[in-house]
């Protein structure tokens, strides 16, 4: 049982899950990750085009009695962008978001959202919603699980780098206690809602809620051959919070990512 805000939830544990750090715990509440489920608003139709999102999954992980993250991934079975001349057509895409509770006070700790980076972290980024007082981004060097608990890890772990912007929490205009973002291009990254938006942009994707169970993971880790799951769902609190590596086909963007990583080494040892 967890209580959150004065609501009760029933919580299915899953003590033989093998995504898991150590220490952690996996469980599953549909009303729990349904009211906490983030809203995706499409202005641009980037979410739509050629297809909507399938399904938008969750899980949920415990530091016990401390912490919970309910993990949510966006799934679509096809993506299909050119950006910055470069052609990122797939299938399989994957982009997550991620709502944080202190659970000894109920308190909406962070939001953590997938979103856009600097050309040196592949253009992505991690838009991190916490008690700041003011925004602020930084590089943030990294090492991902190993494959005990995430398949791609290696022995020791994969190195890879991204940026994390920090910016206040209540600078996102939660709704209903939910988290709205903002498509914002072809590679379905997302913004976190920090306006109004005006009528005609008010355009919800309302994809099925379902579990992001052992099932589903070794699925998506091991048979979607074409574009398989590189995302280490292992410790949701580890900062940058959202860790990722890609999977041992895909070596053209393990080579790009293992010199990206040592470029921002070199930026952090001489001050940049």
């Amino acid at each position: 049982m967890v209580t959150l805000k004065g609501k009760q939830y029933n919580v299915e544990y899953d003590p033989k899950d093998p995504f898991v750090a150590a220490g952690l715990y996996v469980g599953y509440s549909d009303q729990l990750a349904q009211d906490y489920m983030p809203i995706l608003y499409d202005p641009r139709s980037y979410g739509s085009l050629p297809y909507p999102p399938d399904i938008i999954t969750y899980r949920l992980i415990f530091k016990p009695s401390k912490q919970l993250a309910i993990v949510y991934e966006v799934y679509w079975r096809r993506q299909d962008c050119s950006w910055q001349e470069l052609n990122k057509d797939h299938d399989h895409d994957y982009e997550q978001i991620q709502v944080h509770f202190n659970l000894e006070s109920s308190k909406l700790d962070r939001i953590i959202v997938s979103s856009t980076g600097p050309i040196e972290n592949g253009g992505h980024g991690v838009e991190v919603y916490m008690d700041v007082s003011s925004a602020s981004f930084r590089t943030v060097v990294y090492t991902t699980a190993s494959e005990k608990t995430y398949p791609w890890g290696g022995e020791m772990g994969q190195n890879n780098a991204t940026q994390i912007r920090q910016i206040p929490i209540e600078q996102l205009l939660l709704e209903d206690g939910r988290p709205p973002v903002v498509i914002l291009n072809c590679y379905h990254v997302f913004a976190g809602l920090k306006r109004q938006l005006l009528e005609d942009e008010k355009i919800k994707l309302s994809p099925k809620l379902e579990r992001l169970d052992r099932a589903l993971l070794e699925k998506w880790y091991y048979l979607y051959a074409t574009n398989r799951f590189g995302h280490d769902l292992s410790d949701p609190f580890k900062e940058p919070y959202l860790l990722y590596f890609p999977p041992p086909e895909d070596w053209v963007s393990r080579l790009a990512y293992g010199f990206l990583w040592f470029f921002s080494l070199v930026k952090r040892a001489i001050g940049l």
